[in-house]
C-alpha cells in the first residue's frame, strides 16, 4: 500500500503488543522535506521511513501556519509520482491524539487543535485486523 499512513505513537510497538511495527529508517519530518527538494530522488525503491515531528513544525509555524502547510502539501504533492513508483512506505506518527470529522486534525491541549486537511484532506479512520487505527493517505494526497 504506496502512501502515507499517520498514526499515533500508541498504535505502534513496543506501546501496543501487537501494533504497527515500526519502519526501518527514523526520519526527523524537515528533514524528509529537506530530501524530496532535492532534484536528484532521494529514496531508494521499496524505502520505509517512519517520520516525526510533524506536530512540532506546525506548532511552530504559529501565525504562519497556513502558509507552512500549504507549502508542505505543494512538497508532498510534487514527489508524488516517484513515491508511488518507488513503492516507498511511509507512517508519519503522531504523539497527540488524531480525530476527524469534517476536518483532520491533532489536538494541542487547552481544548486547541491544528487542522492537518490543508495537507492530507480529511482521509477515513481505518483500523486493521489487529484493530490497530490508522489515517491513510496515498502519495497524491486525495
Amino acid at each position: 500500500m504506496a502512501g502515507y499512513i499517520l498514526l499515533e505513537e500508541k498504535q505502534m510497538q513496543p506501546f501496543k503488543p501487537k501494533g504497527f511495527p515500526p519502519n526501518t529508517v527514523r526520519m526527523g519530518f524537515l528533514d524528509y522535506v529537506r530530501e524530496l527538494r532535492q532534484e536528484t530522488f532521494p529514496f531508494p525503491e521499496g524505502h520505509k521511513l517512519l517520520l516525526v515531528g510533524l506536530e512540532e513544525v506546525l506548532i511552530a509555524a504559529g501565525n504562519n501556519l497556513q502558509e507552512v502547510e500549504g507549502l508542505i502539501h505543494h512538497i508532498l504533492a510534487r514527489k508524488a509520482n516517484e513515491m508511488e513508483k518507488g513503492r516507498i512506505k511511509v507512517q508519519i506518527v503522531f504523539r497527540s491524539p488524531l480525530k476527524s470529522a469534517r476536518d483532520f486534525w491533532f489536538e494541542v491541549g487547552a481544548g486547541k487543535r491544528i487542522s492537518l486537511q490543508r495537507i492530507f484532506d480529511s482521509p477515513p479512520l481505518k483500523s486493521d485486523l489487529a484493530g490497530n487505527e490508522y489515517y491513510f493517505v496515498g502519495f497524491n494526497l486525495t
